[in-house]
């Protein structure tokens, strides 16, 4: 067995904001299949599945942060909630708190960089204590982007350099660049490779993972060839260090998201697809005063620019000006200018608009399985899960071409299982929207679509394959 620690902010279902907490949640649960016994170590947060659990101690320590001393406590869950060992790191006074990155006020912690840094130099801490428990060390997103450096390079952490670290990329948007008037709060290293950490003249998180990972990955190889092809520089990086990278496809937990189980589901999956589309959406037009014989488009997820939700409210409001024809539900919770839009939507379109500024599990997947179609307009998606949910369920993707949306949706005119749109604005999304009702009204195509879409197999088995691969290849690179 290959013993693979996953270094992260997330890990469902102890502390989840997005897909990456679903990836890091998922992927040890698949490992031993492929040969892989992984552990996960997050930061122990002061929220409700922490504070109902067990744990032991299994090792302390403290650093110079500036001139603050940092304590930290490792522990280690003691019940069997979780089929994988899973360690978290107490900080007091860092990690305490309600919430993995947002403040009471919406916005991020204002120290983040602090927070971040004496989560890494802990982990850094803890694995130097014993540098053989682990073959391979795993780290996701910037937040853990400084630890491959570090275990190449930190003057405490020799004892780690010929440990391989592996590092994922769920959003190349967010880098943790942190200005260089901050080294004092790094451990100490070798500054003859200090240029490593430096791009754009910052303590660069992301492009310092990217040189010093023995390999690396995005979720989806549609975004990998987006943003190494990119226009900004850190693209250079990405075409320097292009024969270490691979881009692997996230994968959805066929066993949590099934439609033969699902408790949240109102209607489970018994004698055929029509019957249980028909249940379920039958409840939602009673729960939202719908009508029935209109098609049901669905959004779920952050209300952000990223997410095309912008593109998206000014899309609904130009079609039901025009014509009544289709339903729409949106679930979720984010900008308050777009949540202040859709809320007008609603009121504006009563009968056509249902307006959930939430975030609820129980109503995203009563939404996945009773609406017809669900809508992703991002500007740019490393993967998407709720695609993949979606077609689980019997419900057809309306999505933009791009990354992973790419990987996992092909448009129905080349026979695939969705609708796709090359630009990401209101016109192709009103022509999006109008295939999709005529989709709807062939009733024939519409549930050959969908037949086509609870075949599709988006298991983890295949993704946890090819991270096995990969981790294989670096236990073979001499260093």
């Amino acid at each position: 067995m290959i013993k693979v620690l996953h270094v992260c902010t997330e890990c469902y279902p102890a502390a989840k904001a997005g897909g990456m907490g679903d990836v890091v949640g998922a992927l040890p649960r698949y490992s031993k299949k492929q040969g892989v016994d992984a552990s996960v170590v997050i930061p122990k947060y002061r929220m409700p599945w922490f504070e109902t659990r067990e744990f032991e101690r299994v090792f302390s320590g403290s650093f110079q942060l500036g001139y603050e001393t940092v304590a930290f406590f490792v522990e280690r869950l003691k019940s069997k909630d979780l089929p994988f060992p899973f360690y978290c790191v107490d900080i007091p006074g860092k990690f305490d708190r309600g919430s993995i990155y947002l403040d009471t006020d919406g916005e991020g912690y204002r120290d983040e960089i602090p927070r971040n840094i004496s989560f890494q130099r802990s982990v850094l801490d803890w694995l130097a204590s014993q540098p053989e428990q682990f073959d391979i060390v795993h780290c996701h997103d910037h937040m853990t982007g400084l630890i491959p450096f570090f275990m190449s390079h930190g003057k405490d952490y020799s004892a780690l350099s010929g440990t391989p670290t592996f590092f994922t990329i769920h959003n190349a948007a967010y880098r943790g660049m942190i200005h260089w008037e901050n080294v004092r709060l790094l451990p100490e290293y070798a500054y003859e490779h200090g240029g490593l950490l430096d791009w754009d003249n910052h303590i660069h998180s992301l492009a310092s993972a990217l040189r010093c990972s023995w390999g690396f990955s995005t979720v989806s190889p549609s975004y990998l060839s987006e943003i190494r092809n990119s226009p900004e520089n850190i693209s250079w990086i990405y075409h320097n260090e292009k024969e270490k990278s691979v881009g692997i496809i996230n994968g959805i937990d066929n066993e949590m998201w099934d439609p033969k189980t699902d408790d949240l589901l109102p209607f489970n999956y018994k004698k055929g697809w029509d019957k249980f589309k028909y249940q379920n959406k039958h409840f939602l037009c009673s729960e939202y005063n719908f009508d029935e014989s209109k098609p049901i488009i669905t959004f779920i997820g952050r209300l952000a620019h990223q997410k095309g939700a912008d593109i998206l409210t000014y899309t609904i409001d130009q079609y039901l000006s025009q014509s009544d024809a289709l339903n729409f539900v949106v679930l979720g919770s984010g900008n308050l200018s777009i949540e202040n839009n859709i809320l007008k939507l609603q009121s504006h379109y009563s009968a056509n608009v249902k307006a959930l500024i939430m975030y609820n599990e129980k109503v995203a997947h009563e939404l996945y399985g009773g609406s017809d179609f669900i809508v992703m307009p991002s500007r740019f998606e490393p993967c998407g899960l709720n695609q993949m949910f979606a077609m689980r369920y019997g419900t057809i993707p309306i999505v933009h071409s791009t990354g992973g949306l790419i990987d996992t949706v092909e448009d129905i005119d080349q026979g695939g299982t969705g609708i796709r749109f090359d630009d990401a604005n209101v016109g192709s999304l009103l022509f999006a929207f109008e295939r999709a009702r005529k989709l709807f009204e062939d009733t024939n195509a519409f549930r050959a679509v969908r037949r086509k879409c609870v075949r599709k197999n988006f298991s983890w088995d295949k993704s946890m394959k090819l991270y096995a691969e990969e981790y294989s290849k670096l236990l073979k690179i001499k260093r």
